[in-house]
């Protein structure tokens, strides 16, 4: 299964829940990341990378990637990190509004992930915190879909 995470830069939670899902899924669920308004090419946050490297996690060679049509078209599930972006999404791309779902969605939490982006290290750990929280959520849900 082919997951897409979705946040505006691509530099700080969509890469933060990429990699905490290859650990939390494992390797028979292909995990990708990507921004809205990304600049191709650019690093991680140095937070979210500070933050991951403290969970055992490289995330340094993270290059962060624009939305494309291709990218939706090939994922099972784009999973966008607020309201906000899934409206987005599924306004410009309607053909995969089905398979588009925010991750605060897939729990019982229905909340947005809010964009650490200039804040301090505790935000970004907190950020984290919670994606990891909601990743597991939706691996409850995906194993339930299985």
């Amino acid at each position: 299964m082919k997951l897409l995470f979705i946040c505006t830069g691509n530099t700080c939670r969509s890469p933060m829940a990429e990699a905490l899902a290859k650990v939390i899924l494992g390797p028979e669920f292909d995990v990708g990341s990507a921004g809205m308004s990304a600049w191709e090419g650019a690093p991680a946050s140095d937070y979210a990378i500070k933050v991951m490297e403290d969970r055992g996690i490289d995330l340094a060679s993270h290059c962060a990637r624009q939305v494309t049509e291709e990218l939706l078209r090939e994922a099972d599930w784009v999973i966008p990190m607020t309201e906000g972006h899934e409206i987005r999404l599924c306004a410009q791309y309607p053909e995969y509004v089905k398979k588009i779902r925010r991750l605060g969605n897939w729990g019982l939490s229905g909340q947005d992930i809010l964009d650490p982006y200039g804040g301090s290290l505790q935000i970004y750990q907190s950020s984290a915190d919670e994606i990891e929280k909601m990743i597991y959520d939706l691996k409850n849900k995906l194993d339930n879909l299985a």
